[in-house]
């Protein structure tokens, strides 16, 4: 049985985007039971390598959807992606370099992330996915000028 069942509820209209919500729940399913488990460190590795792959895969692609589509507050959401994609790599550097790593910690932030983030923040572009803005801007630009 898995922890985290993914449900119909989190879809945000997009297969693709939907797909990469289930790997990222597929590796904390994976990670669950290894737990609190002495001896598991290769394989929490694996997971956590596993999911920095997908988070920096989906990240990049829901980013640039959201520009694409014409969401007016993906700077915000990418800010939040920053966050949480610092904590999975920062966990994954502790476990790379011999450190005690707490998992249960770790699947705490990441589930009560994932969930919070998928049912409140990404719901919130689902809608420009139905419809787009009719003329998203094309150029985006940082605080400094520099375009993304």
């Amino acid at each position: 049985m898995q922890f985290i069942e993914w449900t119909q509820r989190m879809s945000v209209g997009s297969d693709v985007l939907d797909g990469h919500h289930r790997m990222i729940i597929d590796c904390l399913n994976r990670l669950y039971p290894l737990i609190g488990e002495d001896g598991r460190e290769e394989e929490v590795h694996a997971v956590l390598a596993k999911l920095e792959e997908f988070v920096l895969l989906h990240f990049s692609e829901e980013e640039q959807c959201m520009k694409k589509i014409g969401y007016p507050d993906w700077r915000s959401h990418k800010e939040q992606h920053d966050k949480m994609y610092d904590i999975v790599f920062g966990m994954k550097s502790d476990v790379e370099h011999g450190r005690a790593l707490d998992a249960k910690n770790l699947f705490d932030i990441i589930y009560n992330w994932l969930i919070q983030h998928i049912m409140g923040e990404d719901k919130k572009y689902e809608s420009y996915l139905k419809n787009p803005s009719p003329e998203p801007n094309v150029l985006w630009t940082r605080s400094n000028g520099r375009p993304y």
